[in-house]
């Protein structure tokens, strides 16, 4: 019975939205932490205000976390889904786990891409 809640659940828009925000959140977060850190080196170095870079960072890196929460939420709703793959439930699933990986996964790459941010002036 509960897989049929969630065949059904799972079918609407909205909480398809919310599948594909688990899987893509990451790798989202991470291309703007990127972009928006490169793009405050220079206003960096002029002003001295390192600290921006390290505040948009701590956002994305909640960002890409809140993927991760989203997803484990998902896949508490597919509990009693199956590996077999026929059903909404079972593809459901899949992208929860998929989405609890890959949101983990970017969230280490913006830690480790945040390591020199600390330890080098972005000057140099």
């Amino acid at each position: 019975m509960a897989s049929h809640v969630a065949d059904i659940h799972f079918r609407k828009p909205q909480p398809r939205f919310w599948l594909w925000y688990g899987v893509l959140i990451g790798p989202i977060a991470w291309a703007l932490d990127q972009q928006i850190s490169y793009s405050l080196v220079a206003h960096s170095c002029s002003t001295g205000h390192f600290y921006l870079m390290h505040v948009f960072t701590a956002i994305f890196l909640l960002l890409a976390l809140s993927g991760a929460l989203v997803a484990i939420g998902n896949l508490g709703r597919t509990r009693e889904a199956t590996i077999e793959g026929g059903r909404v439930a079972d593809r459901s699933r899949f992208m929860a786990i998929v989405g609890i990986g890959a949101s983990l996964g970017w969230a280490m790459l913006i830690i480790a891409m945040a390591v020199p941010r600390f330890i080098l002036s972005p000057c140099d």
